[in-house]
């Protein structure tokens, strides 16, 4: 399925809702704020397969890694269960290393950031009814030990690389950046346990589906290359509930 086809399908979904009775229409209201942390890794296989970084420190080569992503969500309930939500993460890395040829010394630096912006699918599993034996119009609902979710998340990545070189004996220093956009998926389980009344601690565990297109140029050429952003993310935030 196309990812402009998914998109219109969940505004779709979302605008049905809104447009139902006035039981649903009561039921949508702004649910939760949320701020986290999390680990994420990209692929950027071009960057740590293909590139000329590999050619960093006399062949050894440099990669880049993971890095820890703050980020930052609401989350709007929809009707029992379902909800939509926006979030935003920043996740940064750099790589650095010498090359030597002819003589001459080059020290390079390529500094790379991510900032994602989501649009969140959600559903949270209600918890048990408790029994009809014993329940009673007096008792009040048992807050469960954990409340899992599942969910869908149409992206944005927004990506920057700032690149410098330094050349020792020669002519060739130089500092650019060059920045872009593309769209990907990601899916989510979590789960979310309340700490004190209104504040959850959430677990939150991710995968994202997309690339963008780098542009790589050299004194004679320049040419275009794919590179993956799919990974795994895993992290923990703490959520506000407002309702």
């Amino acid at each position: 399925m196309k990812l402009n086809t998914l998109f219109i399908s969940l505004a779709a979904l979302a605008g049905s809702l809104l447009a139902g009775p006035a039981e649903t229409l009561a039921q949508v209201n702004l649910k939760s704020i949320s701020v986290g942390a999390s680990y994420w890794k990209p692929s950027l296989d071009y960057w740590n397969e293909r590139s000329g970084l590999l050619d960093y420190n006399a062949g050894k080569g440099a990669t880049f890694s993971g890095a820890v992503m703050p980020s930052a969500a609401i989350e709007v309930g929809l009707t029992k269960g379902l909800s939509v939500g926006g979030r935003v993460g920043y996740w940064k890395s750099s790589v650095a290393g010498d090359v030597t040829t002819g003589g001459i010394t080059r020290s390079e630096t390529l500094d790379l950031s991510i900032i994602p912006v989501s649009l969140d699918l959600k559903y949270t599993f209600a918890p048990s009814a408790p029994s009809s034996t014993t329940a009673t119009a007096t008792d009040e609902p048992k807050t469960p030990f954990l409340t899992p979710y599942i969910g869908l998340s149409v992206a944005r990545y927004f990506i920057s690389n700032d690149f410098s070189r330094q050349v020792t004996g020669a002519s060739g220093s130089l500092s650019e950046t060059q920045a872009g956009s593309n769209t990907g998926l990601q899916v989510f389980v979590g789960a979310e346990k309340k700490l004190v009344k209104k504040l959850f601690l959430a677990l939150d565990v991710r995968y994202h589906l997309g690339s963008y297109n780098q542009v790589v140029r050299t004194e004679t050429s320049s040419t275009t290359e794919k590179v993956s952003l799919s990974g795994l993310e895993a992290g923990l935030s703490l959520k506000f509930k407002l309702n």
